[in-house]
């Protein structure tokens, strides 16, 4: 990376800027849990497949956007807010403590492929685009292999036969659904968030 990409980009904290940990980002954690919780449980515009698994789950706008603008707080909220919106579809507690890896992954890989890769969350340019498309595809794939693969037939609650429409469901619509979504808020809003303190450059602050 270039010194002048270094000086351009949003992520580099300039030389005499203080940055730190403040109860704006314990507000933006609840905040993000909160609205995580409603468009998760809510917010899906297809029918539920069962186990917290949709077609369309706007739920990952939230899981991946809050890590990006947030870092970690981002990834703590988009870890626990399943837990609520899953509740809401009848999902048992020791299910949803077991999607805890494929949440963690959905929520972090953007975030930290946008970070070192050096990507603009205002989404300049077609690079930045391609980067993030491309961590919510794998991530996604991750959650999608996963959690019907290793959890749900894990703990005996699919049927082989099952397992390609479980997969396909987690994958299509965190994909679809963060296409639509993640993109359009990014681009939208990111420019008045990273002017905020809440933004995070690094990952706490």
């Amino acid at each position: 990376m270039s010194e002048t990409n270094k000086e351009d980009s949003v992520w580099t904290v300039l030389e005499g800027e203080r940055r730190s940990v403040g109860v704006i980002h314990i507000v933006i954690t609840a905040l993000l849990i909160g609205i995580g919780f409603v468009v998760g449980a809510f917010g899906s515009i297809s029918f539920p497949l069962g186990f917290g698994v949709n077609f369309f789950w706007t739920g990952i706008a939230v899981q991946q956007i809050g890590p990006i603008w947030f870092g970690g707080w981002g990834i703590i909220a988009g870890v626990i807010f399943p837990f609520f919106s899953n509740a809401i579809a009848g999902t048992p507690f020791y299910v949803s403590l077991a999607y805890i890896p494929a949440n963690f992954v959905q929520a972090f890989l953007p975030a930290f492929a946008m970070k070192k890769l050096n990507c603009d969350p205002r989404l300049k340019k077609g690079r930045d685009y391609l980067v993030l498309f491309v961590a919510m595809v794998v991530s996604s794939a991750f959650g999608a292999i996963y959690s019907p693969l290793v959890v749900l037939k894990g703990f005996g609650l699919l049927t082989v036969e099952s397992l390609p429409l479980f997969m396909w469901g987690w994958f299509g619509g965190n994909v679809v659904a963060g296409v639509v979504f993640n993109f359009v808020l990014l681009k939208a809003l990111s420019g008045v968030v990273i002017k905020t303190p809440a933004f995070v450059k690094k990952w706490w602050s």
